[in-house]
């Protein structure tokens, strides 16, 4: 056997190079799916709550209406301002964030009353005519996901 010519022979290079590109590659895809599934931490989800919305009585000469809020089942709701955007649209207009008044948390069972008021310094009345149709919509600040989306006509 001549020395030489064993190190010299390189038939079985191509095919052993390839197997080891291949495994490579698969490693690396491997790791880069792994780290991507199990690299994000856990989503945010909104409360989930049924809520029940519903106009209290007629608006006034002065347009102020009210609205009835009565928590159905699920997740308390904090209508804190930094946490909870209470929006009104009338009749398919542009929204207006309303104040949530005196509201702080309410829980299954709880029944509150709110009047339609904008979150200016100096609250003013949202006119509302008796015939409106009012969409009403309570979204999470934190995740901007929709708790309740509801059309009240007054």
């Amino acid at each position: 056997m001549d020395l030489k010519k064993l190190f010299m022979n390189n038939k079985a290079v191509s095919p052993v190079i390839g197997v080891i590109l291949m495994v490579a590659i698969t490693v690396i895809l491997a790791a880069a799916i792994g780290s991507s599934v199990f690299g994000q931490g856990t989503a945010q989800s909104a409360p989930q709550a049924n809520l029940n919305i519903q106009a209290n009585g007629v608006p006034t000469d002065a347009g102020l209406a009210t609205i009835k809020i009565e928590h159905l089942g699920g997740d308390p709701i904090n209508f804190d301002i930094d946490v909870t955007k209470i929006m009104v649209s009338i009749d398919g207009g542009d929204s207006e964030q309303v104040s949530p008044g005196s509201i702080t948390t309410i829980s299954v069972g709880d029944v509150k009353k709110l009047d339609i008021k904008d979150t200016s310094s100096t609250p003013a009345v949202i006119a509302i005519a008796p015939g409106n149709t009012v969409n009403i919509k309570v979204i999470d600040i934190a995740t901007s996901q929709l708790i309740c989306d509801k059309d009240i006509r007054f």
